[in-house]
C-alpha cells in the first residue's frame, strides 16, 4: 500500500471507511491536484463503494486559496440546492503533505470545449444548446444565495468596494510575479482605475464560472466545480469572466446561442439588470487577471518551482488592451488561450 493510500485511509477511517483503493491522479485542474479513489464502507447488505476525490494544493500553483476556505464554503453550500460536491474531511498538510480535502467524486465529465461544434462530450447539438441555456440560470442561482443565512461572511471577506478590492489584489499579484516590465498591463491598470464602478451589495461570486468547470452527466449539469476563486463581490464579476474575449469562442454557440442570449437569461433568472458599463469593467478586469495568472505560471516555471511550461502572456495582454479600447482590434484576435 502506497504512503498516500495509507494516509487517505487514516484520514477518513473515522467515517466508517475500512479500505481505500490506490488513488489515481486525474488530468486537468490547473490550480489543484485531483486524485480519484474508492472508499469501502460496510452497508446493510454488504460492502459499498463510495467514489471519492482528494483535492490537494500543488507544490506551486497559480491560485493561492487555502483548502480550509474552500472546504468551509462547500460545507455551507451543501445546505443549498446547488449541485456541489459533498465534503468529508480536511487535512492541513500533516497527513497528506499539503493542504487537502476529501469530497464526493460525482458522475460526469467536464471539458472546456463542451459547447463547441467539435462536441468533445458527444452530446449532440440540441443537448449542447440546452446546456448553454442552463448555464446563466445556474450562475444566477449562485448570485441569488442569501449570504447572511449561510453565514458566508464567516468564510469569505466582504469588501466595502468589490471592484477596488479586486483591482488592488491583482495589481499586488502582478507586482509580485512580474519578471520584466509589462507597460501594456500598467495601461490596463490605469484604465481600470479610471473606470471603477460604484460599490454594490456583496453576493457570492464563483470566480471561475465557465463550461470547463461544469460537470456534465447525460447532458445535464451534475456539479459546479472549482470554487477556489470564489469570493463575495459584484455578480457582474462572474459575467465579465464568462464573456471576456479570452473565452468568448468556447462559451457560446455561434449563431445559435450568443452573448446577448446569456445575459438576457441571467437577468431574467437573477432578477438583476445587466449594466453595460459595469459589465465592461469586469470584462477588462477578467482579462487582466488572466494575464497576471499567466505571468504567475511563467515565473513559477522560470524559477523551477514547476515543470509545466507556461504559455506566454503576450496574447492575453493584447486582449486586455483591446478590451479597454486602447489597442486597435486588428492587432489582437479573439482566442481561448488559457
Amino acid at each position: 500500500m502506497s504512503e498516500l493510500r495509507t494516509a487517505l485511509l487514516g484520514m477518513i477511517a473515522e467515517l466508517g471507511v475500512r479500505e481505500v483503493s490506490e488513488p489515481n491522479r486525474l488530468g486537468g485542474g490547473s490550480s489543484q491536484e485531483n486524485w480519484a479513489f474508492d472508499a469501502t464502507i460496510d452497508g446493510p447488505e454488504g460492502p459499498v463503494l463510495l467514489p471519492m476525490l482528494m483535492r490537494r494544493e500543488p507544490a506551486t500553483g497559480v491560485v493561492d486559496t487555502p483548502r480550509d476556505v474552500e472546504f468551509a464554503l462547500l460545507r455551507a453550500l451543501g445546505k443549498t440546492d446547488l449541485p456541489v460536491a459533498r465534503v468529508y474531511a480536511l487535512d492541513d498538510g500533516r497527513r497528506l503533505g499539503r493542504g487537502a480535502m476529501i469530497v464526493d467524486r460525482l458522475p460526469g465529465r467536464a471539458h472546456r470545449g463542451v459547447l463547441r461544434d467539435t462536441d468533445p462530450l458527444g452530446l449532440g447539438e440540441r443537448a449542447r444548446l440546452e446546456l448553454a441555456a442552463a448555464l446563466p440560470t445556474l450562475i444566477a442561482r449562485v448570485h441569488g444565495l442569501d449570504i447572511e443565512s449561510l453565514d458566508l461572511r464567516a468564510v469569505l471577506s466582504a469588501p466595502a468596494d468589490p471592484a477596488r478590492a479586486e483591482l488592488d489584489r491583482w495589481v499586488s499579484e502582478l507586482d509580485r510575479v512580474e519578471l520584466e516590465p509589462h507597460p501594456g498591463l500598467r495601461e490596463v491598470i490605469a484604465w481600470l482605475s479610471r473606470h471603477l464602478p460604484a460599490p454594490v451589495p456583496c453576493r457570492l461570486v464563483h470566480g471561475d464560472f465557465r463550461p470547463a468547470n461544469v460537470l456534465v452527466d447525460a447532458g445535464r449539469v451534475s456539479a459546479l466545480l472549482d470554487w477556489e476563486l470564489a469570493h463575495l463581490g459584484d455578480p457582474h464579476d462572474d459575467l465579465g469572466w464568462y464573456t471576456c474575449s479570452v473565452y468568448r469562442r468556447e462559451h457560446f454557440v455561434s449563431g445559435r446561442w450568443e452573448l446577448d442570449d446569456f445575459l438576457r437569461t441571467w437577468s431574467a433568472a437573477s432578477g438583476l439588470a445587466v449594466e453595460p458599463e459595469r459589465l465592461h469593467f469586469w470584462q477588462v478586469m477578467s482579462t487582466f487577471r488572466l494575464a497576471v495568472i499567466a505571468l504567475t505560471g511563467v515565473r513559477a516555471f522560470c524559477e523551477g518551482a514547476t515543470d509545466r511550461p507556461a504559455a506566454p502572456a503576450d496574447q492575453v495582454e493584447k486582449l486586455a488592451l483591446r478590451e479597454t479600447g486602447l489597442l486597435d482590434a486588428t492587432t489582437a484576435t479573439d482566442g481561448s488561450s488559457t
